[in-house]
């Protein structure tokens, strides 16, 4: 540490694992350092990193340290730590990695640590894209170029690396509905059923995939997708390709129908 300040820099401590520490360990040693470097000039004040690294810290304020993220960040803030010089770096083995970064960012923290789409070893690194999204929302950030991220997921797939078809936002599946209300939802108010104007902001698709519960509402939805045209529920050629179906699912099918798989047979309707 004196090493780091002598040659001029600004040291940038990674408090591994703070989440599972003991308070008597990390705040005298956050108070030590500080006071080393207060001999030297601003420029070299040093920064913290908060680690989740384990995935045991909790979004929430009433819980002892050192689970509690929020707790933490304002501990380090009353020990003279400024929020920009808090970053905090989590990771999701408890599936609470983005929670844990907004209370962070809530708490006072000015930076967070991750990867887009969630890469990182065990379960990923915060995917910063998630984040982001939920910051924009909260009127704390612009808005970036969402749509660019899908493609990195391309990139990623033709890695052998792609990600899992119901990750949320870029999965495959994520956007993706097979239930005939929600269907309808979609046919009548598609707000009901997206979280925001998905197709507007990432570039992706809301999308029906067609199984026994879709409904003539998931064919009418997958055929003005595809095709802009809408057509009522009693039309005849509509009815009678619905009967089809049925008739697969209760003959035993029990993989989705999609779009490729009915194309034709919905232009023979119109």
């Amino acid at each position: 540490m004196q090493a780091v300040l002598d040659a001029g820099l600004r040291p940038r401590l990674h408090l591994e694992d703070a989440t599972r520490a003991s308070r008597e360990f990390i705040l005298p040693f956050v108070e030590e350092v500080q006071n080393l470097a207060s001999a030297f000039p601003e420029a070299q004040a040093p920064k913290f990193r908060i680690c989740d690294t384990m995935g045991v810290g909790l979004p929430l304020e009433n819980v002892a340290w050192p689970r509690s993220v929020p707790g933490t960040v304002r501990e380090m803030r009353s020990a003279g730590v400024a929020g920009e010089r808090l970053e905090f770096h989590p990771h999701n083995d408890t599936h609470l990695m983005v929670a844990n970064c907004l209370a962070a960012v809530m708490a006072g923290c000015a930076a967070i640590n991750g990867t887009l789409l969630g890469k990182g070893e065990r379960s990923g690194n915060a995917p910063l894209e998630g984040v982001l999204l939920h910051l924009v929302g909260m009127r704390l950030t612009e808005t970036p170029n969402f749509r660019a991220l899908n493609e990195l997921a391309d990139l990623y797939a033709e890695m052998g690396q792609g990600v899992p078809a119901k990750y949320p936002l870029y999965g495959r599946d994520a956007h993706r509905t097979r239930a005939g209300i929600h269907a309808d939802g979609l046919n009548k108010f598609w707000p009901m059923y997206a979280p925001f104007d998905v197709p507007a902001l990432l570039g992706r698709p809301l999308e029906v995939s067609l199984t026994k519960d879709s409904g003539v509402a998931g064919l009418i939805f997958l055929i003005k997708q595809h095709t802009g045209r809408e057509l009522p529920k009693d039309h005849a050629g509509l009815q009678a390709l619905h009967a089809e179906l049925v008739a697969e699912f209760d003959a035993g099918r029990q993989t989705a129908v999609e779009w490729e798989e009915v194309a034709e047979r919905v232009r023979r309707l119109q």
